[in-house]
């Protein structure tokens, strides 16, 4: 005969239920969270280890991935959780050369391989606009347009607009009022200004070097900055706040700053630099001599007067600084003579700040050469240095250093395409290779050492070869139609 049972043997099996039920979903959830921290069963090992996020990335996008001998099953863009090791990795797309690349992945974090420029196998280039003379090119700093300077020897400057399928050209003639009289000058293009509306040029005669300011869209408002402001400037470069304000350095080596929107030249921010640089929109990095000897290295904020001092030394020999934030946090890079030297800081107050600065070593090396250029790229994360012969690249996230030489002798800074990758013109073809040397590709004859630049969408890449009528700006294609 059935019995029910008791209200305490009841209340007993629902406490079992219940109990259990909420040990499966804390395992469950338990197992979820693992899982989504990236633990998972080392068959090798035969133990559970924790692997490293790998997101993949590519231009053009859907190339297929293969780590090992491995193919994944999603093409690009596409991330996979991977137990901790070393391992070949390559991008794979029909018509296109393989990217390959060595990496480390490391438990806990995340390798970014978002930087795969495929290049195809063909690369078609076709010669657009034509000049029959070239004699200076510079590149905005959007990428969108060239000028060009075709005679040193006239006050005129050419604007290639190569944002559609056709390049446009503007040419505008500077203004006679700022020309010196009876004189028959030489000009060089020196550089952009953030908005891509004014630029930088030089103007000699007589031993005499003066800096013009010109201004693209309202030719009228070019300035002759050296006579206007009786500036004797040795360097001079654009305010990034504004194309409005320039930062000058004179032969004597003091520091000042122009406004041409209201015709004013500052009073010496700093005195004894041999050197300045630009940190992004917060300050003038500086280079000075001291009177004990040596040099100091050090900091000025935009609208400051005081300089903060960052670090002493006591050699001589040519010295260089960048800074760069990385995830907010800033990075400084200072080399003298073939050393390197990689700081982390706890932050970079004001220069008109007392607190202290604290920075942390995070990196030391001795190059084969002494450094040339100085630069810390990818919004902070890879530290390049240029030296005769070739690079050397620290990343800062994967506290790895690569070294990179030179097939032959580059003359100039590096020049870099985008983030990751730079290009090298040594004469008879033009080079582009990853920020580390990997994945060199020739993409096209180039027997000019001008400026190049690649479209936002990837699609092309530009450069001015010579021809046969003189030169032309050419067009090399990088993502298949």
């Amino acid at each position: 005969m059935y019995r029910a049972p008791s209200k305490k043997r009841q209340l007993l099996m629902r406490i079992g239920v219940y109990s259990a039920m909420t040990t499966g979903v804390i395992l469950l959830v338990t197992f979820l969270v693992f899982i989504m921290l990236g633990y998972r069963f080392n068959r090798d090992t035969s133990s559970i280890q924790q692997g490293g996020l790998v997101q993949f990335a590519s231009r053009p996008i859907d190339a297929s991935v293969t780590v090992g001998s491995a193919k994944l099953t999603d093409l690009t863009p596409s991330k996979i959780t991977m137990n901790p090791g070393n391992y070949d990795v390559k991008m794979s797309r029909q018509n296109y050369k393989d990217w390959s690349k060595n990496v480390d992945v490391t438990s806990g974090e995340v390798l970014w391989l978002n930087y795969a420029q495929l290049v195809p196998n063909n690369i078609t280039t076709d010669q657009l606009t034509k000049f029959e003379s070239v004699a200076g090119v510079k590149v905005s700093p959007n990428g969108d347009r060239f000028a060009v300077l075709t005679d040193a020897s006239k006050p005129v400057v050419t604007f290639v607009d190569i944002t559609g399928d056709t390049p446009k050209q503007t040419t505008i003639t500077l203004p006679a009022d700022i020309l010196p009289a009876d004189k028959t000058p030489t000009f060089e293009l020196l550089e952009w200004a953030n908005d891509s509306d004014r630029m930088l040029l030089n103007m000699t005669y007589d031993a005499v070097v003066e800096r013009i300011v010109v201004d693209r869209r309202e030719v009228e408002r070019t300035v002759n900055v050296s006579k206007k402001y009786q500036a004797d400037i040795t360097q001079v470069t654009f305010d990034t706040r504004s194309s409005e304000r320039l930062i000058i350095r004179s032969a004597a080596g003091e520091v000042r700053t122009i406004d041409t929107s209201n015709d004013s030249l500052s009073s010496v921010i700093a005195s004894s630099v041999t050197s300045m640089t630009l940190f992004a929109n917060d300050a003038i990095l500086l280079v000075q001599t001291v009177p004990a000897g040596g040099q100091s290295v050090g900091y000025v904020s935009l609208g400051s007067n005081e300089v903060r001092v960052i670090k002493q030394v006591p050699s001589a020999d040519k010295t260089l600084i960048s800074i760069a934030k990385y995830f907010s946090e800033p990075y400084v890079a200072i080399s003298t003579g073939s050393q390197l030297d990689v700081f982390k800081a706890e932050s970079l107050p004001s220069s008109e700040a007392d607190s202290a600065i604290s920075m942390t070593n995070l990196y030391t090396a001795a190059l084969p050469a002494p450094v040339e250029y100085l630069s810390i790229r990818s919004g902070g994360r890879f530290v390049t240095t240029q030296y005769a012969g070739g690079i050397q690249t620290y990343d800062i996230e994967l506290n790895k250093q690569t070294l990179t030489a030179f097939k032959a002798p580059v003359n100039g800074e590096l020049r870099w395409l985008d983030k990751y990758h730079f290009y090298l013109t040594t004469g008879s073809n033009l080079e582009v290779m990853e920020f580390d040397g990997g994945n060199p590709h020739v993409i096209a004859p180039l027997a000019t050492m001008f400026d190049t630049t690649q479209s936002d969408d990837g699609k092309f890449i530009y450069s001015i070869n010579s021809s046969e009528s003189g030169f032309a700006l050419q067009r090399s294609r990088m993502i298949l139609e």
